[in-house]
Order: structure tokens, then sequence, then C-alpha cells
């Protein structure tokens, strides 16, 4: 028995929740796109279309059957279907709910929580006026994945846009002699202004004391506040965990950190200012 219309939108919409919030949709909607995912894609298939994402490739899984049972829908309706199932549902939850839970991190049958890339990803794209990201660990190149290259898109993205562009971050080096500064700026487009880079200044006597919030706020509406680090675990290995705040808790942290910028506490981070500190992330 074929499902109704009405239940084939739900389903689909389902489907579309569950890929969005686990950063599997858009890598679907292209191969659906491109004719690389059919209705009757092998197992292969589906785990290389899913990087090797179990989650994922459940998801592509079910949308196989659903399109078995609607075999007259082609590859790029699908696609659009689910890319605007997605954009609705965002939409959704942008307007009824004041604080998401976020996770990285394993699947719980029953537990529905939003990924941190694909948050990440929808607070940055949407940003019109400002951003601000504090981070602890920026790790770039090292993952193979391309992550976090992603992440350093989106905010040029923002520049070009004309957002103003704030990134805190701790000042430390690394033991192959790089700072977060440095790993930003090299993964950086050429020809575009960077954005602003701050940091904590930390004393010499103290080797323990670290800038290690990790906050990212857009135009002083909407925050995350994490466990993750900007590197390909905390994005999509590790267990992190966060929540997400609109409205007037977001505005508080984005006014609490230009308070530590307007008192002096968060300095601006040029590289000739760099010590000799090291740590591991």
């Amino acid at each position: 028995m074929q499902p109704t219309n009405k239940n084939l939108s739900a389903q689909i919409a389902e489907v579309a929740r569950t890929l969005g919030d686990i950063a599997g949709l858009e890598d679907v909607c292209v191969a659906l796109e491109n004719g690389r995912l059919q209705a009757d894609s092998t197992g292969a298939i589906r785990s290389a279309v899913a990087g090797g994402s179990s989650a994922i490739e459940r998801g592509i899984g079910s949308l196989q059957d659903l399109w078995r049972q609607n075999s007259t829908l082609s590859g790029s309706a699908i696609a659009l279907a689910l890319r605007c199932a997605l954009s609705a549902a965002q939409e959704a939850r942008r307007g009824s709910l004041a604080t998401q839970v976020v996770w990285t991190g394993p699947r719980v049958e029953g537990s529905f929580l939003r990924s941190t890339r694909e948050v990440v990803r929808e607070l940055l794209r949407g940003a019109k006026n400002d951003i601000i990201v504090v981070g602890y660990w920026i790790a770039a190149r090292e993952d193979g994945e391309g992550i976090i290259e992603e992440v350093i898109a989106l905010l040029a993205d923002a520049v070009r846009r004309r957002v103003q562009v704030t990134v805190i971050v701790d000042e430390r080096k690394r033991a192959d002699g790089r700072d977060n500064r440095q790993i930003l700026l090299q993964n950086w487009p050429e020809n575009l202004c960077a954005p602003r880079i701050l940091t904590w200044r930390l004393p010499q006597d103290d080797s323990h004391l670290k800038l290690h919030a990790k906050v990212l706020v857009a135009d002083n509406a909407d925050a995350l506040v994490t466990s993750a680090n900007l590197t390909f675990y905390a994005m999509d290995r590790n267990m992190e965990m966060g929540v997400r705040v609109t409205g007037d808790p977001a505005a508080s942290i984005a006014g609490h950190f230009q308070r530590l910028v307007d008192s002096g506490e968060l300095e601006d981070y040029e590289q000739d200012q760099n010590n000799d500190r090291s740590d591991s992330a």
C-alpha cells in the first residue's frame, strides 16, 4: 500500500530533519541531484554518500524505502523536498524554541538532539550584522575532513556579506610553534580582509590559566555555548554538549564579551606579541 501524499510529506520531513540534525542532508541532496544516489542504490553507494556515518546511512535507507513506494519522483524532486522540509523545520524551531540542546556524539534511539556542526553552520549562515566566535583550540587541515575549513569558509562568507566578525581565542602555542591566530589566517581566503582577532593575555607565571570558553553569537540574538572546540573531533566524533539560546540570554553573552573588550581584558592578538607558552587541546 502506497502512503498518501500527506503521509509521504510527513515521512520526507522526518527524514530531512534527521539528516539535517546529523549534518548529512546536503551531501545526500547533491547525490540525489547528480544521480549518484538512486532508489535501488546498493549499500556500498549508501556508505560512500554517508561518508562512513552509520546514522546518515540509515537515513538514506529510510529515504530509499519511501522512494521505491513513489517511484515516479525524480532525485532532484526529492532533494528539493528534503531541503524545503528542513528549512521549514528550522524556521519553526527558531520561532518556537528559546533553548535547544546541541550534541556531538553517537546517536541514541529516541533522542533527537541537534548536531553541533549543523547548529554552527546555521548560526554562521544566518548572521546579518555581527558574529562573535570564542574558542580555546582551532585545528584545521589536520583532520582530512574539511570540517573546520568549512567553518572558516562560512566566516569568510559572512565577511563578504559585510557582517562584522570577531574571533576571540587562546594565545598559547602548540608543539609545532603555531597558534590559533596562525591557523585561522593560514586558512583564510587571500585578498579578503581578515576578521578582528582578540585574545586574553596570560601571565607568564601561571601555566595552567586558559581562555577556555567555547561560544558563538550571531547578531547579539542567537548564541551557542558548548564544550566543543573548533576541531574535527569536537564537531563530529567526540561526546560534546552545548545549549543554544536566543533573545535576552544571547544578548547578555554578547554584551559580556564586549565589556571584556572595553575594559581591556581582551586585546587585539598581534603575532609579534605571542609568548612561548605551549599546551595541548
